[in-house]
């Protein structure tokens, strides 16, 4: 049930010319910009690379596309079938976060063959990437909640788009982790992509809690604010 769901979502995606670029071309146009610059520190651009990624292929995404569905009433449709809730929303999210994965491999790919190193530690990489998906496609189901329109997404999506984005600039440009920038979303991913290229590792432990803990909060607010037909 869940494969069938995924492949028509995959369908509805790409006729979806909007969510289509915004999934497919903007992370990797992104990803290649940074990596023509000449970066001469790669885990900046690395991390950037990977939250860009997060923000654009799977928060923006998964919020405009499950407002989409909502607003075709495609949602309700699915509800009445056989599926239970749990399935429709993993049914309806397991595309995008694959597409997610699958671009987080290629940014890595462009970045090592335009010189940089392999990861030290492949296991916080790993973490964030993972953690991160699952934390925007939370956040974005979350989001839904107060979008109405598919329009709308642009600017329900903008303060927690910045969020990660500043949270992740913030370790990035400091010369030591301060345990306030865990409590941004972006901050842990950055910490995690910082260790696995050889940078300190001190507060792995505590970056993925907090990762996780932004996962069980996105997941809080998706079952609070969630709707299964349109807002008016």
């Amino acid at each position: 049930m869940i494969l069938a769901l995924s492949r028509t979502e995959w369908t509805l995606l790409l006729r979806n010319k909007t969510a289509a670029s915004l999934a497919l071309g903007m992370p990797l146009l992104i990803g290649a910009l940074l990596v023509a610059n000449g970066p001469s520190d790669w885990t900046f651009t690395i991390a950037l690379q990977l939250v860009m990624m997060l923000g654009f292929t799977v928060y923006m995404t998964v919020t405009t596309s499950l407002v989409a569905r909502r607003q075709d009433l495609y949602l309700k449709r699915l509800r009445t079938g056989e599926a239970s809730d749990p399935v429709v929303i993993t049914g309806l999210l397991v595309p995008t976060t694959l597409l997610g994965l699958a671009q987080a491999v290629v940014l890595l790919g462009m970045a090592r063959v335009a010189g940089a190193p392999l990861p030290d530690r492949p296991l916080p990489l790993v973490l964030a990437v993972v953690g991160g998906a699952a934390m925007c496609c939370a956040i974005g189901v979350a989001t839904t909640g107060f979008t109405s329109t598919p329009e709308l997404a642009q600017i329900t999506t903008a303060p927690f788009f910045f969020a990660l984005l500043g949270g992740a600039l913030w370790p990035l440009v400091a010369e030591s982790v301060d345990l306030r920038m865990l409590l941004v979303p972006g901050g842990s991913l950055a910490v995690l992509v910082k260790a696995a290229w050889g940078g300190p590792t001190d507060h792995v432990g505590l970056a993925a809690a907090a990762l996780a803990a932004w996962i069980a909060i996105g997941c809080g607010l998706a079952v609070r604010f969630f709707r299964w037909e349109p807002r008016v």
